[in-house]
């Protein structure tokens, strides 16, 4: 089979041959029809998740990427069941021990013993085959859906995940920063789903265009505006009831500190590696919280899947053939693509 093979950090992909693997017991072979390009796969791809190496979280290479795959099921082991050739589906890839209680209750993205996600630890979607080690990990889809379902394996989880962890109520303001990828689909959930007045905060006009498309009811340009003041004439004053922060800059840590009511939340999603300095007493007495989010678990996926099939939410992407992998990554990687690049094997 084809596919785009990393032999090391910063280099390019190489289009090779690898052997085709084949399914036994759980496991099941799917045949990838569209792969997601996620802003992690940039992380990989340098080396690094800021101060921290990607091989201290076990990644080794040659690595075949790829970690947002929906496609077709071509083979199945002697144990799987609920599945048959032919089958669509979108995979979730943050493969979990499946016996620790987190795992059991579908968190397997916090997994105790620790995840080994399909195109980071395992060999991923940018192939024209994945192997899966157990059919509980793929989610019947609709065929139609194939060509846009498949970041709703990250991108998808990540926003609802992060979104839930708002606890948004009906006329809360809540405040995205970066609307990309995970971003154009946070502002539909926390509208649709919770009613909320959406702030999207972005430097790029194409992104605050596709923010207004979608719902986001107030825009902010930081290289025009401080967002903070922009934030306190939009809310009176008083300040958002929640901030989620996909980009993860000391700087945008801040300014949505800085946009907080009292009582307000801040979820962390974004994974750019700053360091952040804290007023530690300004927390208790303004009675933040702050929360990470990462991912989201296999439930999510359901319920994300199901949310794109009745077509609450929709998935901004463009789609592209394995063999310019090379040219849409770097196109990807200067964010010169608006929502999420597919690569079709």
């Amino acid at each position: 089979m084809k596919a785009a093979v990393l032999k090391k950090p910063r280099d390019r992909f190489y289009i090779e041959d690898i052997e085709t693997p084949k399914p036994t017991g759980h496991e099941i072979l799917v045949r990838v029809r569209a792969a997601g390009m996620c802003h992690s796969d940039i992380h990989i791809w340098e080396g690094h998740f800021g101060p921290i190496r990607v091989e201290e979280r076990g990644v080794r290479f040659p690595l075949v990427m790829g970690h947002e795959i929906a496609g077709e099921v071509a083979e199945i082991g002697d144990q799987v069941r609920g599945l048959q050739k032919g089958d669509s589906v979108v995979i979730y890839p943050w493969i979990g021990d499946g016996v620790c209680k987190k795992c059991l209750v579908g968190d397997e993205n916090l997994c105790v013993r620790g995840t080994a996600p399909l195109g980071i630890l395992r060999p991923g979607g940018y192939a024209e085959y994945v192997l899966v080690p157990h059919w509980r990990y793929a989610v019947k889809i609709g065929k139609a859906y194939l060509d846009k379902i498949a970041p709703a394996a990250c991108g998808g989880i990540t926003a609802y995940n992060a979104v839930r962890k708002a606890s948004l109520e009906p006329g809360d303001h809540v405040m995205i920063l970066g609307v990309g990828g995970l971003g154009h689909l946070a502002i539909q959930m926390a509208r649709k789903i919770y009613g909320a007045s959406v702030i999207a905060v972005d430097i790029r006009e194409e992104a605050l265009r596709l923010a207004e498309k979608l719902g986001a009811e107030y825009l902010i340009n930081p290289s025009k505006a401080k967002i903070d003041e922009e934030v306190m004439k939009i809310t009176g004053g008083l300040g958002v009831d929640a901030a989620i922060d996909f980009v993860g800059t000391a700087a945008t840590f801040s300014d949505a500190l800085r946009s907080l009511k009292r009582g307000g939340r801040l979820v962390i999603v974004g994974l750019m590696g700053e360091y952040a300095t804290l007023t530690l007493p300004l927390l208790p007495m303004r009675s933040i919280e702050i929360r990470g989010a990462y991912v989201g678990g296999l439930r999510d996926l359901y319920d994300v899947a199901r949310l794109v099939e009745k077509q609450i939410i929709s998935i901004e992407t463009s789609t592209y053939p394995l063999e310019e992998i090379n040219d849409v990554f770097e196109r990807f990687r200067k964010g010169l693509i608006t929502g999420r690049a597919i690569i079709t094997p």
